[in-house]
């Protein structure tokens, strides 16, 4: 963020900058008290969140690395480089963004997290900030960025198809059974479980809500508040009195809630979220809680989802795909059109537009924003063989195949049908990891240094 570079100065003063409006949660910032960190870090901290909104990031991080503070962007799930700082003067950024939302700065032997009020360009944001120790010293930043006017809690705004929705609502028409979302962290399986819970005919049947959600808006439904000395047994004999049909549990981590579920599960119909990277790891850890039988009999099905970019409608190109191409990815065989990112400009033309010339709306990334591809494995009389018999992950894969269920990859070739990525970033998606920066172009760093 070089406050000795002109240039550097010049192009930040020509940007946005950030508004910060105080400290969420109740706190306050007291910037008085610390007047030469204020003068130190506060003018850079704004540099670095204007620059992340800027570009799009939904998380900024700030990480010790060989004796600096690295500075990344994350957009759409892809971390960018946007810089280094000298140790101290990265730090500084932290112990200031601390400030802001309202902790101490002083506390940097245990965790802290908080929040921060802010605008930039006339949209109010949310900045969620989780402070991690990891030696004396030396802490990790992550700023978690929320636009509370844009929520991902219908089916329809994070693309579930149409069909995908209805089987939902199906699993929901007797009022019985459990279904659960599960998903790796950080892939909104929270948000993908009130999706499935928003499938309900809020019309045709009375549902609760039994988790604390936080700022997220449950449409329809009613929260309820257990009395005092009353256990879970207790409230959902409470709730079926009042003839309560569907019950959101929010995430589930306590095996004795897990069987108190499974025990309800024949006289009411239950939502929640349930750790684990895939439906299989979902099943073996329900298996462990309650057993084979009960899984078998009451789960009606574990959804996930994995975001995908989405190709920038400004720049994206058609083409008309190969007979033989369709064919392989047992895509229609009527499609006519597919799209791709455009070709990169060519390094050996002097007057061949910049990579951000390309695209202004994508910066020549060229995608801009994600959508979600699904998974539904459904509790068929086969699924229940295959849970009973042990529910071997592979045994599940094979099932689920040859019930003709909905599966992640199949689900975003869908997706590329419909034009919306490229078969390129699915490739790049379900790539085997090898630690490496995906290929494609990213957005232009400022010098932060």
């Amino acid at each position: 963020m070089g406050q000795g570079d002109d240039e550097g100065d010049e192009e930040y003063e020509d940007t946005e900058q950030v508004l910060f409006q105080g400290p969420m949660f109740g706190r306050e910032a007291n910037l008085k008290k610390n007047p030469r960190l204020v003068k130190a870090a506060l003018v850079q901290v704004k540099r670095m969140i204007s620059d992340g909104l800027a570009r799009r990031a939904h998380t900024i991080l700030l990480e010790p690395t060989q004796g600096r503070i690295a500075i990344r962007f994350v957009v759409d799930g892809i971390p960018y480089p946007a810089g280094a700082l000298p140790g101290q003067r990265g730090i500084a950024l932290i112990q200031m963004t601390k400030v802001l939302a309202g902790l101490n700065p002083q506390e940097r032997t245990a965790p802290q997290s908080g929040g921060i009020n802010a605008e930039f360009d006339g949209t109010r944001y949310e900045l969620y900030t989780d402070f991690v120790p990891l030696k004396p010293g030396v802490e990790r930043l992550r700023i978690r960025v929320e636009n509370p006017k844009i929520t991902y809690l219908k089916p329809a705004s994070v693309g579930m198809p149409e069909d995908l929705s209805k089987k939902l609502r199906s699993f929901t028409e007797d009022s019985k059974g459990i279904i659960l979302a599960c998903g790796p962290p950080e892939t909104g399986v929270t948000s993908l479980s009130i999706c499935a819970l928003h499938c309900v005919d809020p019309y045709l049947y009375s549902v609760f809500n039994l988790a604390d959600v936080g700022n997220k808006e449950l449409i329809n439904v009613t929260d309820y508040e257990g009395e005092e000395g009353h256990d879970l047994e207790l409230s959902l004999d409470r709730i079926i009195r009042r003839e309560a049909d569907i019950i959101y549990m929010g995430k589930l981590t306590d095996p004795a809630v897990v069987q108190t579920m499974f025990t309800f599960a024949d006289r009411l119909c239950f939502v929640a979220e349930i750790g684990g990277r895939t439906p299989a790891e979902a099943i073996k850890q329900l298996i462990e809680w309650v057993g084979t039988e009960a899984v078998a009999q009451h789960l009606r099905g574990v959804v996930t989802q994995k975001l995908i970019r989405t190709l920038c409608d400004d720049c994206k190109q058609a083409f008309r795909p190969n007979p033989q191409l369709l064919k392989r990815l047992s895509l229609p065989p009527e499609t006519t059109v597919l799209y791709r990112a455009p070709a990169p400009p060519d390094p050996e033309d002097e007057d061949a537009p910049t990579v951000e010339e390309l695209c202004a709306d994508c910066d020549g990334v060229p995608y801009h924003g994600r959508t979600a591809a699904f998974e539904l494995l459904e509790m068929t009389e086969g699924m229940k063989d295959v849970v009973l018999a042990g529910a071997e992950p592979d045994a599940i894969k094979q099932q689920m195949s040859s019930d003709g269920m909905r599966t992640i990859q199949k689900d975003a070739l869908r997706l590329v049908a419909e034009g919306k990525t490229s078969l390129e970033e699915v490739q790049r998606v379900f790539a085997p990891p090898r630690g490496r920066r995906p290929k494609g172009r990213r957005p232009r760093p400022r010098p932060q240094s």
